[in-house]
């Protein structure tokens, strides 16, 4: 899987739009002359593109003076962010004059800039030091506009470019020492919703600390704890989820990572495999241990619920050398 090389665009007097209640996010921006920028566009999951938004009077636009980066939609949910609001700021490093700042676009006003920078305001501020961050829900006449193409996204764009993976890396690295257990167990079980657990993780948990396993909910600890405790591990066990969208992106390559399969959705967790390949050159180990579909009742298939099969999970860590 191979991520095409991303552009980079520069416009003056851009007009750019937030996201509308209307469509798939709809949002991006405009060049003078009225004409969509189509890279813009970001990749959302399920392979949805935001639409282009209808296009505002830029007249009735403020005006934004400066030079900033088009850094596409913001999602206070975790994963997402990673995976739609980090792939343009590859275009960053470099750049001369530097820009002014970043430009988001929340998805609604309840994500603005203080939302913005205190869920996500430390990931960024490692990626790209002392720059500013800027959210909007208006639309906006930008001095001097860079759009930069999204490399490094869902689906097809998981495995990032080779410059977005070493930014990444680099980055990081830098920023955040490696400080942690070396056998990490990546629980789902602190987190809100029915949805997002896993059906007997207590259990699981009890069979991972008798295996010398420390069990971590990354969402009870900041960014540098996370990322800390990722890059010291040197075993890395889960149920797929977004927290190993961030830890692909910094495990050491001679870490052993084991994926839980979680839900009936095959093609999610082997975007996370790929991900460890590409930015770790780690081949991560797939445990399923769920319940056919086939054997489960009408409930379980319209609850979309994913019952595990428990010795089965504990059979193929065993013979995969993780207990």
């Amino acid at each position: 899987m191979t991520v095409p090389p991303p552009t980079l665009e520069v416009f003056q007097k851009a007009l750019v739009v937030p996201v509308q209640a209307q469509g798939r996010m709809a949002s991006g921006v405009f060049r003078q002359d009225g004409s969509f920028v189509e890279a813009s566009r970001t990749l959302l999951s399920r392979g949805r593109l935001t639409d282009p938004p209808p296009c505002p009077d830029p007249v009735r636009a403020r005006r934004l003076p400066g030079r900033y980066v088009f850094a596409g939609p913001a999602r206070d949910h975790f994963g997402h962010f990673v995976l739609e609001s980090l792939g343009r700021l590859w275009a960053v490093p470099g750049q001369d004059p530097a820009p002014d700042g970043l430009l988001f676009l929340p998805r609604d006003a309840e994500l603005s800039l203080g939302p913005l920078v205190c869920q996500h305001g430390a990931l960024l501020e490692a990626l790209c030091p002392g720059l500013p961050v800027l959210a909007t829900t208006e639309p906006l006449v930008v001095d001097t506009l860079l759009v930069p193409g999204q490399a490094f996204g869902h689906q097809d764009r998981i495995t990032g470019t080779p410059e977005f993976r070493r930014f990444l890396r680099n980055r990081l690295e830098s920023a955040f020492a490696a400080d942690g257990p070396d056998r990490l167990y990546v629980s789902r079980s602190g987190l809100r919703g029915v949805e997002k657990l896993v059906d007997g993780e207590a259990r699981i948990e009890k069979l991972m600390r008798r295996a010398g396993y420390t069990i971590f909910h990354p969402e009870r600890h900041d960014i540098a704890t996370q990322i800390a405790h990722y890059r010291a591990a040197r075993v890395l066990v889960g149920p797929d989820g977004s927290a190993f969208h961030l830890a692909a992106c910094v495990v050491a390559p001679e870490t052993r990572v084991a994926l839980i399969q979680r839900r009936h959705r095959d093609a999610v967790v082997h975007s996370f495999m790929d991900q460890f390949a590409a930015f770790a050159q780690v081949e991560a180990t797939l445990i399923n241990p769920l319940v056919p579909r086939s054997r489960l009742g009408e409930a379980d298939l319209a609850d979309n619920r994913a019952p595990i099969n428990f010795r089965a999970l504990s059979r193929q860590l065993d013979e995969a050398g993780f207990l």
